[in-house]
């Protein structure tokens, strides 16, 4: 659970850092300035991000209970 609310949170982050982007963008006044073809990029780019995220805290913990460690790849 801890996987996909970690993912999620930086999902969220990943969304509004586009859309203040986007918002604040030269002739931008609303939403409806912006084209449905960045709204879509955006959202795919706050997939790609959760994806990412989740496939990465998954791999530690895979990689902690493999090794016994807690550092994520063990000791060297």
């Amino acid at each position: 659970m801890n996987a996909l609310i970690g993912a999620a949170i930086a999902a969220l982050i990943a969304i509004g850092t586009g859309a203040v982007a986007l918002l604040t963008g030269t002739n931008v006044e609303a939403f409806a300035d912006i084209s449905p073809i960045q709204w879509t990029v955006l959202v795919i780019g706050g997939l790609l991000t959760f994806l990412k995220d989740w496939q990465a805290i998954s791999a530690r913990r895979v990689i902690n209970k493999v090794t016994g460690t807690g550092d994520g790849g063990g000791a060297i």
